[in-house]
């Protein structure tokens, strides 16, 4: 089963964390930053944890993402939980595609 998520998120002048999810799928995961500003550039980078308290960087995994443009990678870990990694002081719409295979027990509340 595929799972899609996105959200918007303020990406902090000095780069924090702004987003975390569990990296429970049959295969990497595969997101995408998009930069709704149209001044200022992103830096972003992965993140991983098996805590969630404790977080290194992902080797490999970063980029710089132009004004209203996106950055879309597999990112491969085989910790718990990544995070994504953000700033510039401005607005990120973030996306992360995650492949389940077999039926889930539950599709969540109705």
């Amino acid at each position: 089963m595929l799972s899609v998520k996105s959200a918007t998120y303020d990406a902090p002048a000095i780069a924090a964390r702004v987003t975390e999810f569990q990296n429970n799928g049959n295969i990497p995961p595969y997101c995408v930053v998009e930069n709704l500003s149209a001044l200022s550039s992103a830096p972003v980078k992965y993140q991983e944890s098996d805590d969630g308290a404790t977080w290194t960087d992902i080797p490999g995994a970063i980029a710089t993402v132009n004004p209203g443009e996106s950055d879309g990678r597999q990112v491969t870990s085989a910790r718990a939980k990544i995070a994504l990694h953000a700033g510039g002081n401005l607005k990120v719409q973030f996306s992360v595609a995650r492949q389940v295979d077999g039926s889930p027990l539950s599709l969540g509340a109705a």
